[in-house]
């Protein structure tokens, strides 16, 4: 499904109406900030919290954008988060109380009503809880430099997101054969050359979605600085990925090299089940507890958009999610053994076991990854275009299809 795949657009859009975005995107994130702000008693703010969550899957169970990979996008990053959101922020925490800012330490709770509401909505979108007293581990360091310099290096990684994203979708665009799960074994031969081959295609569609993900924030990082809208301060707008150095394990990739979006609810979610099933802190069951119970909340995040594209293929991110958990078990499980045997280094590995290790996380990416991509292209999300417009499709290529015509 591509530019010209209108007919099969127009099909899938009719199958369900169209979704009401400020019924049930704008109005239940104004509907919890309210209770947040408000702060009821416990049981009214779980009755909310229940009509909230209702809405969401119902939204997501029964309309759509149009197209499959925008309703997976909204299902996952905005029904996936509201789920999160309503649950951390009703259930296992009282925001306006337990949360501050850094630099205006000032408890929220003797704000006036619509202050706090406001700081209330803030919550909601900083996913990392950014400049308050429980941000997210992990996060990139604050940039340190005047608006315009923050302005001009985003400028600068936005032209290069946009090349680079232009250029390993127009790749996968012109080579869906490679990754349709019924036809992409008879493209590969079962060799050593045929497993990296293979292993490429895996690498550059895991590298068009990091890049999109990279953008989209780029884009609302500087809208945000540039407007002044909100919150406008360089500072409270660090990258939004780790250090690629740190992926050298599956648990650093997860844990360091990629987005900390979500980690607040991981986190409160961990310590609750640890808590709740009495095991420990500081244990090695308490850690591998709490690495289960976020990866089965990413689950359950990208399973909304498993849902908004159709109920028939709700759960099938779980796999990869999962999968992932069981990989970081293993890993600590080795780890353990070989720091009871007297072979595990103290601090960071020394570079040949760096490089081991990341050629354990590049096997084990390119295993891992079409438990998740695989469905995507069967349910058609991965046909769909990102960008509106290729400019290596409708200038590039043709100019250089004319070229070799004309030799």
């Amino acid at each position: 499904m591509g530019y010209a795949d209108t007919d099969a657009i127009a099909e899938y859009a009719a199958r369900r109406p169209a979704l009401p975005f400020v019924t049930f995107v704008v109005l239940p994130d104004i509907a919890l900030a309210c209770i947040m702000a408000l702060r009821p008693p416990f049981a009214i703010r779980v009755g909310a919290s229940l009509l909230l969550l209702y809405a969401a899957f119902y939204a997501t169970a029964t309309y759509t954008t149009g197209t499959p990979v925008d309703d997976y996008s909204l299902g996952s990053t905005i029904f996936g988060n509201m789920v999160l959101n309503i649950m951390l922020l009703t259930w296992l925490t009282d925001p306006i109380k337990d949360f501050r800012y850094v630099k205006d330490p000032a408890p929220l709770t003797v704000r006036p009503l619509f202050k706090r509401i406001w700081y209330a909505f803030c919550i909601i979108r900083n996913y990392r809880l950014i400049g308050t007293n429980v941000q997210a581990a992990n996060v990139p360091a604050p940039f340190k430099g005047t608006r315009s310099q923050f302005l001009l290096r985003r400028l600068r990684q936005l032209l290069v997101c946009m090349v680079s994203l232009d250029l390993v979708e127009s790749w996968i665009h012109t080579h869906h054969h490679l990754y349709m799960p019924d036809t992409a074994h008879l493209h590969f031969a079962a060799t050593p050359l045929g497993y990296l081959a293979r292993s490429a295609c895996i690498g550059a569609w895991l590298f068009m979605c990091y890049t999109m993900l990279k953008l989209s924030y780029i884009v609302c990082s500087m809208l945000a600085v540039a407007t002044q809208i909100g919150n406008g301060d360089p500072e409270h707008w660090p990258d939004m990925f780790g250090t690629w150095s740190d992926a050298y394990t599956v648990r650093h990739l997860w844990g360091r090299a990629w987005h900390q979006n979500l980690r607040r609810h991981f986190s409160h979610w961990g310590k609750f089940t640890v808590r709740v099933l009495g095991i420990p802190r500081g244990t090695w069951l308490s850690s591998q507890v709490q690495i289960h119970v976020a990866f089965e909340l990413s689950a359950l995040l990208h399973c909304m958009g498993d849902l908004m594209i159709d109920r028939a293929h709700f759960g099938r991110s779980w796999a990869f999610f999962a999968a992932n958990a069981l990989a970081i078990t293993l890993e600590d499980t080795i780890f353990a053994l070989a720091k009871r045997a007297g072979l595990a280094p103290a601090g960071r590995p020394p570079l040949a076991l760096r490089v081991l290790g990341y050629l354990w996380v590049f096997v084990w990416c390119t295993w891992s990854g079409p438990l998740y991509q695989g469905w995507m292209f069967e349910s058609k999300v991965g046909l769909n275009d990102i960008l509106p417009y290729s400019p290596t499709r409708s200038i590039i290529l043709p100019a250089l299809q004319r070229i070799a015509g004309n030799a």
